[in-house]
C-alpha cells in the first residue's frame, strides 16, 4: 500500500483504540496501517490543514514553491 490520506479519528483511551469517523476504503481488515498523530483542533482554526498529506512529495514541493513566489511565505512540506 503506498497511498497517504488524512482522516479524523477519536481515541478512547480505556479501550486503546482510534474510532475512525468514516472507513478505509481499500484497506484490507487486520491490516497494519503507519499512524501520524496531529491535534485534529488545528482544523477549526486553519481548515486548509485538511488537505494535509493529499499530495505526495514531489506535487507537495510544487504547491510550496507556488506559495513561496505568489506570497513569499515558506510553507513546509
Amino acid at each position: 500500500m503506498h497511498m497517504a490520506r488524512t482522516i479524523e479519528a477519536e481515541y478512547l483511551a480505556e479501550q486503546n483504540v482510534l474510532k475512525l469517523t468514516e472507513p478505509l476504503t481499500g484497506v484490507r481488515d487486520h491490516a497494519k496501517v503507519a499512524v501520524e498523530i496531529k491535534n485534529a483542533s488545528t482544523f477549526e482554526s486553519q481548515p486548509w490543514m485538511a488537505l494535509a498529506g493529499s499530495l505526495d512529495g514531489r506535487s507537495g514541493g510544487e504547491v510550496a514553491r507556488a506559495v513561496n513566489e505568489a506570497f513569499g511565505r515558506e510553507i513546509e512540506v
